[in-house]
């Protein structure tokens, strides 16, 4: 059986604060990671994807733990069923009254920003003369920390714990009669294996639609993503994690093939399956990355390419 799905992606923010860090007096700023040489590249937080990767799972029509969750001043305590809620299975939780804790079999990391931050910002203005005021009156001005940038972020998914609750993570609690027990002491149950086919096909659906963040009410942004790479392991490892760099000249964007061949090549004998997409258009050399990934796997375009990784999950826990 294979251990772990690794993905890979790039999204395009052509303008827009997507998430943002603390407030500086009236500039919203947005989150930064500071390189050796000072310069800063923005980044996009892993809870914040889990977030819109949970707000498009409801969309496609799972329900969420969130609305049963019980609250008491700054704790929550999360339901722990997570048989029923795909949040709970996927991302995990904490129940800080009981101890029982999953740690979420999706790992997710920060988009990282490809290219650094130039210190554009936006000004925004709420006009008191709107208002019944009279012009002299003034109104508030703000300033919104804004970039075009293109982002790099990776998935890691451990099949042999999706779908898969041991005692600790569910405690002494009934749980469905149709969910199967194995083990004594140290026990755990599971889904059935189409449930848990279900589960990560939708996660894949949630990606192939991404979209969210903060400002989306006047600087939305698709997050779907424009290359897409996809590897169904033997061992779990973030393959793509650091594989995934690009060029920028005269308007367009160029992978760079190097760093992604040394990860695959690395890492080629604990590939069971690999399959890439890239949004037709997006790459100035994208002949040659189609002719370089095509000696790995599929080369397809991004929504083919993401479906054609649902139908593979189906061998996830044949193989």
């Amino acid at each position: 059986m294979s251990k772990a799905i690794a993905i890979g992606y790039l999204m395009r923010v052509s303008a827009g604060n997507v998430n943002a860090s603390h407030g500086e007096g009236n500039i919203i700023v947005t989150k930064k990671v500071t390189l050796p040489d000072g310069s800063t590249l923005p980044y996009i937080s892993g809870q914040a994807l889990r977030r819109m990767l949970r707000d498009r799972l409801e969309d496609l029509g799972w329900k969420l733990s969130e609305p049963f969750a019980q609250v008491s001043g700054q704790e929550v305590t999360p339901p722990v069923r997570p048989w029923e809620f795909v949040d709970e299975d996927l991302f995990g939780y904490l129940d800080p009254s009981g101890g029982r804790r999953r740690t979420s079999p999706v790992r997710v990391s920060a988009a990282i920003g490809l290219f650094p931050c130039q210190g554009d910002r936006d000004l925004g203005t709420r006009s008191f003369e709107k208002f019944g005021q009279t012009m002299e009156t003034g109104g508030n001005m703000f300033e919104t920390e804004i970039y075009h940038n293109l982002f790099r972020g990776t998935f890691l998914i451990e099949l042999d714990r999706l779908g898969v609750f041991q005692d600790i993570e569910i405690g002494d609690q009934e749980f469905p009669a149709e969910l199967s027990k194995s083990g004594d002491q140290k026990w755990f149950v599971s889904l059935p294996q189409q449930e848990r086919i279900k589960r990560l096909q939708d996660l894949l659906e949630a990606l192939k639609i991404l979209w969210g963040g903060g400002r989306t009410a006047r600087m939305l942004a698709d997050l779907s993503p424009k290359f897409f790479a996809y590897a169904r392991m033997k061992v779990k490892h973030p393959v793509f994690l650091e594989a995934l760099e690009t060029s920028f000249s005269e308007g367009t964007y160029s992978l760079k093939l190097d760093p992604l061949k040394n990860a695959l090549d690395k890492f080629g004998n604990q590939i069971d399956q690999a399959i890439f997409g890239v949004e037709p258009g997006f790459l100035a050399n994208e002949d040659e990355v189609r002719n370089v990934l095509g000696s790995y796997g599929k080369v397809l375009t991004v929504s083919e390419a993401i479906d054609q990784a649902k139908q593979d999950i189906e061998q996830a826990w044949k193989s």
